[in-house]
């Protein structure tokens, strides 16, 4: 299968914000350097974009240490809408108006520049039939300059793509870039590159605004800088903006919608929400297999260990062997049919995979980011396979690698197994299945653009939120959240606080609260039209006593006090963590109560890793 591309009015609109900033330049004959700008008419012809689009009018043409006596134009994008293809076809637009041919394109790690090498590949043969030529792209290596000779000298459009660490990294390799090679004429790459004046374009550029970075960019001494992002953290003169309520409007993007996952934090919860992404693939997938249409869900996780452990004989982290035991239990039911049978035909272990940074001298999946260099194939290199119904992996396993830069048309859920309070970072996650799916041919589809999102509460409630905020939203469908309460503040364990208070009253107060507050523990998956419960069996204590009495901190004695006066219906639900966090709130309101009347003993003392009680 080939991805199908199409002239797109939404499209052609951010070329031309970018190209008719520089309305007044003349064309020159494309050649190893980019001709000068002409700065006479830059401000006016910026401000004209500026009012055609509605968009706030810039005083002055701004600044930024990456080009400080440049351009900086920025582009906003919702993720989603093709924000690589616009920028490549501005390439293209300001070759064929102004003449300019030496660009460079830059990204904040390795993953994003797989991404756009591919990209640039995809749409080479759809170029070529628009301008009758395509750009010549070609990925940075600093053992491989003889590249940096054709940028210089090649006739056509020359694209560098680079990633940040190549020449913003003290390691030897990377700092190759500044230093004479003998096998390259004795000169330095960067000279060659500074003499082309390249019109530098930042894919990300929210990832690329250290200091540090900024300096770095301005070695290439760029005629331009055109930043293209949908969460700009800096801002420069914006002359294009395509935000989430716009795009959602004019259909561009999936809809979102959220199945917000209720009840205490742990394992049990994440189980919960696995068999949610599971149900949801399955539910899509059921709709769309009969149409040839393949379907990706994508789960988020905070640490390869809980996918890949290597410890273990099989290699398997508890979350790939929960989904293994929730796949097979919700496929086990599928009625027969040619559905059934392709779910049969796929074993369990091969329709999931996982996506990390791999470590060079193990080979094994590491915690690392996107910038690392990573085993993308199948997934950034050959994404048109995992399209195909013939390719067995369905579910991706992932975390900061494929946050930003990879953009499968077809994934329809994404699960959110991990926290995050960083709201851009969340949005680009989110932003990976926005993308209008298509079908076997590589044809955009109607009717099925739908996104689901099954999140903890915090992450749903980031959703849910997202639609009320001014110009920052994405569309959901109303899913209501409930809130928690705020969470107990916890003593630092390497503090001992000493405190006196009569244990009777510590006993009494427990008791009531644990008769009160202990119920069954359960989880709430709550969707737009109903609402599941999630019985969770209590976590079982072998030595109720001591165990509470480690978890509280409190003795031996006085949990026995606690257990033997509570109802026989609440000792029977009290599990290992629900029963120690309420006696541990009783234990801090009382603890609270006695600072504030004085009755504190002592100091904290450093260097302890317990809390003890006069109890």
């Amino acid at each position: 299968m080939r991805l199908q591309f199409k002239v797109q009015r939404f499209q052609t609109e951010a070329v031309a914000a970018v190209v008719d900033c520089f309305a007044g330049q003349p064309r020159s004959a494309p050649g190893p350097c980019n001709a000068p700008l002409r700065t006479e008419r830059l401000l006016d012809d910026v401000r004209a974009v500026q009012r055609r689009a509605g968009l706030p009018v810039s005083t002055a043409l701004a600044g930024s240490e990456a080009a400080p006596d440049a351009p900086n134009l920025d582009v906003e994008m919702e993720t989603g809408t093709g924000k690589t293809y616009v920028y490549i076809r501005t390439i293209m637009e300001l070759h064929r108006r102004y003449g300019w041919s030496r660009f460079i394109v830059v990204v904040p790690g390795v993953a994003i520049r797989e991404g756009v090498r591919k990209a640039f590949e995809l749409t080479a043969e759809h170029f070529r039939q628009m301008y009758g030529t395509r750009p010549r792209p070609f990925t940075y290596d600093s053992s491989a300059l003889h590249e940096l000779d054709r940028f210089r000298s090649g006739a056509g459009v020359q694209v560098m793509i680079i990633n940040l660490q190549a020449f913003n990294s003290a390691s030897r390799e990377n700092r190759r870039i500044y230093e004479e090679q003998d096998g390259f004429g004795s000169r330095r790459p960067i000279d060659v590159i500074r003499a082309s004046r390249p019109i530098v374009i930042i894919d990300e550029p929210q990832r690329i605004g250290s200091a540090r970075s900024l300096e770095s960019l301005s070695r290439f001494a760029p005629l331009m800088v055109l930043r293209y992002s949908a969460t700009h953290r800096v801002r420069h003169d914006l002359v294009h903006r395509l935000d989430a309520l716009t795009a959602y409007r004019r259909k561009l993007v999936k809809r979102i919608t959220v199945v917000g996952i209720e009840g205490e934090p742990g394992p049990a919860r994440r189980r919960v929400q696995i068999r949610e992404v599971i149900r949801a693939h399955l539910d899509k997938e059921r709709e769309l297999y009969a149409r040839g249409v393949k379907v990706l869900s994508l789960l988020f996780i905070d640490q390869v260990i809980r996918y890949r452990d290597y410890s273990r004989e099989d290699q398997l982290g508890d979350y790939a062997r929960i989904f293994a035991e929730e796949y097979r239990s919700l496929t086990a039911g599928e009625p027969d049919g040619p559905y059934r049978r392709y779910l049969d035909g796929i074993p369990v272990e091969r329709t999931h995979q996982g996506y990390f940074a791999i470590d060079r001298r193990t080979g094994r999946m590491i915690d690392g980011t996107a910038s690392d260099v990573d085993a993308y194939d199948l997934i950034l290199r050959d994404r048109e396979r995992l399209l195909s119904l013939d390719e067995p992996v369905r579910f991706v396993f992932s975390h900061s690698a494929l946050r930003e830069g990879w953009d499968n048309p077809n994934v329809f859920v994404i699960g959110m197994l991990k926290s995050s309070d960083d709201i851009v970072s969340r949005r680009q996650e989110v932003g990976r299945g926005l993308r209008l799916a298509v079908d076997r041919h590589g044809e955009r589809m109607e009717g099925i653009n739908e996104l689901t999102v099954v999140a903890d509460e915090s992450y749903a409630s980031f959703v849910a939120g997202l639609q009320a905020e001014g110009d920052r939203r994405a569309i959901t469908d109303g899913r209501r959240v409930r809130r928690s309460p705020a969470p107990v503040t916890r003593t630092a364990r390497n503090a001992v606080h000493r405190v006196a208070f009569d244990s009777a009253e510590l006993v009494a107060r427990c008791v009531a609260a644990l008769d009160d507050g202990l119920a069954p523990r359960q989880y709430v998956v709550q969707t737009a039209d109903s609402t599941r419960i999630h019985p969770v069996a209590v976590d079982r204590m072998l030595d109720p006593v001591g165990e509470l009495a480690e978890l509280t901190r409190l003795t031996r004695r006085t949990i026995a006090a606690i257990l033997t006066a509570v109802r026989p219906r609440t000792f029977a639900l009290c599990g290992r963590d629900g029963a120690a966090a309420i006696i541990n709130r009783e234990k801090a309101a009382l603890i609270a109560a006695g600072q504030r009347r004085g009755t504190t003993i002592g100091a904290p003392v450093r260097g302890c890793s317990n809390t003890s009680t006069s109890c």
